[in-house]
């Protein structure tokens, strides 16, 4: 009689192993069966006749066996389970093996051709394959035929296997279908909404010119319950209760230039009558209709009146009710086109935490997702702390999903809150070429860790942020450290740590610059919309090169200096989104010192004042109105009057122009020039403001139009405009994942002719403005 012990590829769980010897190695297919493949021999960690006395090894060794076939690619299904018999261990190895593939033959491929056909499926002659394989290709053929306008394509295979040659030929049989574009959108019964309002809403397009570009015109049968959904859902939000929306119908001759049409009835549309609670007991009436913003006479919009609904929620479990429920019930009268509204409430019982409970976090320590809670066990069910608990955690970027349930416990009252998170990658390494008007040609490669830990291997898991970017162009090269600890010392308070070196020809045509440094900074929130860092650097500027026909200012700056400098930011940003935003403020004010009783050789002071407001306007189009205010001021051994700029150094004076301020100007090339030879020698005092429109083009490409205006004075604390300069332009904005481009092109208005012209200026940027 033997035992028999199956060993699941996952667990492995073997649960008492004696000293026992090898006698067989057996392989086998799914069912059974004896299976005579020698490549599985070469994955195997054990020999026949070998002694076995360590049961953990034995289960690592046949875990890594069976990792290493998966891997290989050769393998369509791999399981090892271990026999003890009364004379000896037996090993078996239960596999299916893929086949090489040794034919491809692509059938009814008319329009497309065999031959892209083939390069769609990416299959290659040689290669292992099996029946996942082919369904994977036949989904990559199906996927490449919708992007040739062919929606209907129907996709089928045949397999022939040679199980003595260990080969497999496959055959795809292709229905290509018709080819199918849409040259028109039509809406037949809208009489309220016009045609191109009601196509914005439409995630299928219109063929265009740009349709080579951009795809528009591809049927895209998949959204159209989607885009009948979205049609509807914007006339309830404009009080259309009652809208009925069928479709799309294809119609037209000529496939290729047909016509999608929906049907629409509109009804009536209603304003709001009367609005009425029912069902409470805790809370007086009148202080529950606090936070419905529904007004009688109010277009009824859908989304309003469940805007409504979600307020009461929202006050209830901000009070404790865990389970409260608030159904809103319509009396419509189509006649008179009022709908009088009732908001049914069922309160439910108060409830208090017990217990918060994390889970699905594999690597992220319970700690990092713990101290951005702000429920604790033992308080009062709250809701909106509890949503705005989820949204610290999803704004850490650790996690691809984030929920926190409450869960009722054995005791009447008391709930559990299970927080469950789904992690995602945080590392990322990215390499390549980057381009601008300012720096010109740069090639680059960058390793970050948003969700860093220097305690342990692998570093991840404590939540602090690592980054290392590494530049070198035709105009600089850059080497930049930087570190953050986001809860320093236990408290919300994130210490960063910057180490730099940084080489720059783009500064000027007749010097160039290196600077390293080390920064120190301690941050804090203040408020929800601001936070205030304290930072201290030490830097080393070296100025270098210096041409000879430079002007005596500007030699008078050759050699090394170094600077130390202790800086307040108080920032405040109620921006909807860091990149690309569309509505909010961010302001930023900083004041600092160099010198004096800092040390080093730089005594300065001033401040620098940075605002920028966004406004949402109508079909999509944003307008933002930025600006900055800066001076400078030595003091010191630095107020040497006798020096430019009363001694202000050249790594430390204004300049304005290029990418980032001026458009229609070159870097730089704003404010105090030597009249001389013309050198850009800079100011202690400048002020720029930039006024700009986007608005879309295509998905994810903007158009702009914008106007730039500044000065640069030499004195400090000096902000009389007078001499001031400003361009218009326009421009394309690329919101490329990675990759945001702003592409600029702007005309000079006012400008000094001794200096400038009215030549206009191409600026291509990489990267956001603040």
């Amino acid at each position: 009689m033997k035992k028999i012990l199956a060993i699941p590829l996952i667990s492995l769980c073997i649960s008492s192993v004696f000293a026992e010897t090898i006698k067989d190695i057996r392989i086998v297919n799914q069912a059974g069966e004896r299976y005579d493949i020698s490549s599985v021999h070469a994955f195997t960690s054990f020999t026949v006749g070998q002694e076995i006395t360590d049961q953990e090894t034995v289960r690592l060794a046949i875990a890594d066996d069976v990792n290493r076939m998966r891997d290989s690619g050769r393998y369509s299904f791999v399981k090892a389970y271990m026999q003890v018999e009364e004379d000896g261990i037996v090993l078996v190895y239960a596999v299916t093996a893929k086949q090489r593939l040794k034919r491809i033959e692509i059938r009814g491929a008319d329009g497309m051709g065999n031959r892209k056909v083939l390069q769609k499926s990416e299959l290659d002659i040689g290669q292992f394959a099996d029946d996942s394989i082919f369904e994977q290709a036949a989904a990559k053929i199906k996927k490449s035929y919708a992007d040739f306008w062919y929606p209907d394509a129907k996709i089928t295979w045949k397999a022939s296997v040679d199980e003595t040659l260990g080969t497999v030929d496959v055959v795809f049989s292709i229905d290509e279908g018709r080819k199918l574009g849409i040259k028109n959108i039509l809406f037949e019964g809208n009489t309220y909404f016009e045609a191109g309002k009601l196509q914005r809403l439409l995630q299928q397009k219109e063929k265009k010119w740009h349709s080579f570009i951009t795809h528009s015109g591809q049927y895209k049968e998949n959204v159209a319950d989607l885009d009948v959904f979205s049609i509807k859902s914007f006339y309830m939000n404009n009080g259309f209760l009652d809208v009925q929306v069928s479709g799309p119908e294809l119609r037209g001759n000529d496939p290729k230039f047909a016509t999608l049409t929906y049907h629409i009835d509109e009804g009536k549309q209603y304003k709001v009558g009367r609005i009425s609670l029912s069902g409470m007991s805790a809370f007086p009436e009148e202080e529950l209709r606090r936070p419905i913003r529904l007004r009688s006479g109010n277009i009824a919009s859908y989304s309003n009146i469940n805007a409504a609904s979600e307020g009461l929620k929202a006050y209830y479990g901000n009070r404790g009710y865990i389970r409260v429920g608030v159904d809103p019930v319509f009396d419509a009268d189509a006649e008179s086109g009022v709908v009088d509204i009732t908001y049914v409430i069922s309160e439910g019982p108060i409830g208090y935490i017990n217990k918060v409970n994390i889970s699905g976090n594999e690597r992220t320590a319970d700690e990092v997702i713990r101290r951005e809670l702000i429920v604790y066990p033992g308080e009062k069910y709250n809701r909106s702390r509890l949503q705005a608990s989820e949204s610290k955690l999803r704004n850490l970027q650790y996690f691809e999903i984030v929920t926190i349930r409450p869960e009722p416990t054995a005791e009447s009252g008391k709930y559990d809150l299970n927080v469950q998170v789904k992690e995602q990658p945080t590392g990322r390494f990215a390499a390549g070429v980057g381009f601008s008007s300012v720096d010109s040609l740069v090639g680059y490669a960058e390793l970050s860790q948003g969700n860093f830990s220097y305690r342990q291997w692998p570093p991840i898991g404590d939540g602090q942020k690592f980054k290392i970017r590494a530049q070198l162009g035709t105009k600089r090269n850059d080497l930049d450290i930087s570190f953050i600890e986001p809860w320093f010392m236990d408290r919300k308070l994130s210490l960063g740590v910057d180490l730099y070196h940084r080489e720059a020809s783009y500064y000027s045509s007749v010097y160039d610059q290196s600077t390293d440094g080390v920064r120190l900074s301690l941050g804090k929130p203040l408020s929800r919309f601001t936070r205030g860092t304290l930072a201290y650097s030490i830097e080393r500027f070296d100025v270098y090169d210096v041409d000879s026909t430079a002007t005596p200012i500007i030699k008078s700056e050759e050699g090394v200096r170094t600077k130390s400098t202790l800086e307040y930011t108080w920032l405040y940003d109620s921006r909807d989104q860091y990149f690309n935003p569309t509505k909010g403020n961010k302001t930023s004010i900083s004041p600092y010192a160099a010198g004096g009783a800092f040390g080093a050789q730089t005594d300065i002071y001033g401040v620098r004042i940075r605002s920028a407001q966004y406004w949402p306007l109508i079909n999509d189009m944003v307008f933002n109105l930025r600006g900055q205010v800066e001076s400078v001021e030595p003091f010191g051994n630095s107020s040497d009057s006798s020096a430019y700029g009363d001694g202000v150094p050249l790594f430390d004076r204004l300049f304005l122009g290029g990418s980032y301020t001026l458009r229609g100007f070159e870097y730089r090339d704003v404010g105090p020039q030597d009249s001389s030879t013309g050198d850009a020698i800079g100011g202690n005092s400048s002020a720029f403001a930039t006024a700009e429109l986007t608005y879309p083009l295509w998905d994810k490409i903007r158009g702009a139009a914008f106007y730039d205006w500044g000065f640069v004075n030499v004195d400090s604390w000096d902000f009389d405009p007078s001499s001031y300069n400003d361009n218009w332009g326009i421009g394309l904005r690329f919101n490329l994942p990675g990759f945001p481009l702003h592409l600029d092109y702007a005309w000079p208005i006012t400008y000094d002719e001794t200096y400038q012209d009215k030549t206009g200026r191409f600026n291509f940027l990489i990267g956001h403005t603040f």
